[in-house]
């Protein structure tokens, strides 16, 4: 097992102290000095981790002196484990996560979205069609995505697809962006033509096989031993 910086060792004891709620939102983090001296580690270190800690957006350092925990600017009470997941996610784990999450997610939607959020989908595949670069797709997906959750009408489920699209924003866009096609927009069409006329089964089918095709291909970008076997399987 690959043993963790210095700088990674000061990492993960802030984020653990605000996790715990030991350090709490708006409250200043320890000085370098006492931090150096609770990890038996140099200035260097500590600076090191504090910047990557604030590079996601975790802690910032004010004028005056001192870094502080930044305040969540949303609701979602379960913001607190992004840090956390922006540190230690593997992108096929997530992927298989949100194979079970958006599955869930598109059969309450079918069943409660207005016609006003068909129109809002509509639209986006429609921007998702005329998309310029890998930056906008990702925009357009995960606005399709997000606005699936939030008409499944389950705030929690929403929030923790929130959480899940922040973590590929800030860290995994690169492989995000090597498994995009142009089959995606019409993958896209097909759960918006079911979520239209109201078949959750419909629509969790070709939920599901829209995000297996996505792993299918990652797995295959980064491991070309397993398409080899898979060819080797169906000969």
């Amino acid at each position: 097992m690959k043993t963790k910086s210095k700088s990674e060792q000061v990492y993960d004891y802030i984020e653990e102290l605000v996790i715990s709620g030991e350090i709490k939102p708006g409250e200043r983090l320890p000085s370098e000095a006492k931090l150096g001296d609770a990890l038996n580690v140099s200035r260097v270190s500590v600076r090191a981790g504090i910047e990557k800690l604030s590079a996601i957006g975790l802690v910032s350092k004010k004028k005056g002196g001192g870094t502080y925990v930044n305040r969540t600017k949303n609701e979602n009470y379960l913001s607190v484990f992004t840090p956390t997941l922006l540190h230690n996610t593997d992108y096929l784990e997530l992927l298989d996560v949100r194979r079970a999450l958006d599955s869930l997610s598109v059969q309450l939607c079918a069943k409660n979205i207005t016609e006003a959020g068909i129109r809002k989908l509509s639209a986006i595949i429609d921007n998702m069609e005329s998309a310029e670069s890998d930056f906008e797709f990702f925009e357009f997906d995960k606005k399709f995505h997000l606005l699936i959750s939030k008409y499944s009408k389950n705030r929690f489920l929403h929030n923790i697809h929130l959480i899940i699209w922040d973590v590929m924003q800030k860290r995994l866009r690169t492989k995000y962006n090597k498994v995009t096609s142009s089959d995606r927009v019409e993958e896209h069409r097909r759960i918006y033509d079911a979520i239209v006329h109201k078949d959750a089964d419909l629509a969790r089918i070709y939920t599901v096989r829209h995000l297996e095709e996505i792993i299918d291909t990652f797995v295959c970008e980064y491991t070309p031993e397993y398409d080899e076997a898979k060819n080797i399987k169906h000969s």
